[in-house]
């Protein structure tokens, strides 16, 4: 299989996360282009339609699903379900022992689960053409949250059975897959990041029965069918995550929201230094989207900063901070889709942008150096 070109450290790089409050794709997409350019990424617009949600934006194509009035579940129990699972799987087979474009494509994301990816790929020529651009972002759930909040017929989280579970995780590196088929013919590196906001409840009683091992063993079996492509793979993960569990496993890129949980990645300095010793980024989601007061009172210099203080903080615990520099990629601390305004989430990529510019001149660093 071709392999993509790798961005070898992002130093300061920007890039999006997930959503935007845009009704209008087109309107949405283009602020992306704008305000990203080095490295742009299809956007979710979760206020579009029930479809856009990012518990159902990845479903297409799952075995046993059943749409009902306001969810979509699993109906193990329905009579064409056996039919349906032994049709995916050998869909599923036809995919990665054969590399069958027409299987893959039954994976696809249509543009009424995902408007902003058909806009991003038709507007990466003229994009290009125009930008230096180092890498493209796609994006998946993960398997943790979205086996977690899709249940079956009894209301019993799909992540507790098997089979289900398997489902799910195929499904998604699938997904994975064809978003990497679609971007392999613009030549550039690409990440794949796997959203996974309910590892934050890992550990807690609700879960108490899922182990690390569970968790790694998917996210590790989504990671190796990104890899397998020559893509890198990041996770975005929120709040106090177990982030020692993460460093762990074969991910390239953690995403943490340096902007009020700085010290949940703090709390792991020999486990961060191992990732950074082999190649690891860190994604510093220093620009707020959960706060409309933050994102409207932030200023460049005040999250400049920020970030500065973040630097000081671990390198203190005796990782380099030069080296903390070059792997540092900016994004926005989460989704900008969800409590904040269309003008907010404007100011929220124009506050992304003009940091990074600043950290990079700051710094000596051109795009592609």
């Amino acid at each position: 299989m071709d392999v993509f070109p790798q961005l070898a450290e992002p130093r300061c790089l920007a890039t999006t996360l997930g959503s935007l409050p845009h009704l209008d794709v087109g309107a949405g997409t283009a602020l992306m282009f704008e305000h990203t350019p080095e490295i742009p990424a299809w956007m979710q617009f979760p206020k579009r339609n029930l479809f856009e949600n990012m518990m159902m934006q990845f479903t297409e194509g799952m075995p046993g699903l059943v749409q009902g009035d306001d969810r979509i579940y699993f109906d193990t129990a329905a009579p064409d379900f056996t039919e349906e699972l032994t049709e995916f799987y050998t869909r599923y087979l036809s995919v990665v022992e054969d590399d069958d474009p027409t299987a893959l494509e039954t994976f696809g994301i249509s543009s009424n689960y995902a408007g902003g990816f058909s806009d991003f790929i038709q507007g990466l020529p003229d994009h290009i053409a125009s930008n230096s651009v180092a890498m493209l972002k796609g994006q998946v759930t993960g398997p943790f949250t979205l086996g977690t909040n899709l249940l079956d017929q009894h209301r019993r989280a799909a992540y507790y059975d098997d089979q289900l579970r398997d489902v799910i995780v195929k499904t998604i590196l699938l997904k994975a897959r064809w978003q990497l088929a679609q971007m392999r013919s613009f030549d550039l590196p690409i990440t794949i990041f796997i959203d996974e906001p309910s590892l934050l409840g890992f550990g807690s009683q609700t879960f108490i029965t899922v182990s690390r091992e569970d968790i790694l063993g998917d996210l590790n079996e989504v990671t190796e069918a990104i890899h397998v492509l020559g893509a890198l793979a990041g996770i975005h993960c929120e709040e106090n995550t177990d982030w020692s569990m993460l460093m762990d496993s074969d991910l390239d890129i953690l995403d943490f929201d340096a902007y009020d949980h700085l010290g949940s990645i703090a709390l792991y300095p020999r486990e961060l230094r191992a990732f950074l010793d082999r190649g690891g980024w860190l994604g510093w989601g220093i620009v707020p989207t959960l706060s409309r007061d933050a994102a409207a009172n932030e200023t460049v210099q005040s999250l400049c900063n920020r970030f500065e203080a973040g630097l000081g903080r671990l390198a203190q615990s005796g990782i380099d901070r030069d080296l903390l520099l070059r792997r540092a990629l900016l994004t926005p601390s989460c989704g900008a889709g969800g409590i904040l305004d269309e003008t907010l989430a404007a100011r929220v990529l124009q506050l992304l942008q003009e940091l990074s510019m600043t950290l990079r001149e700051k710094y000596g660093w051109e795009i592609r150096d």
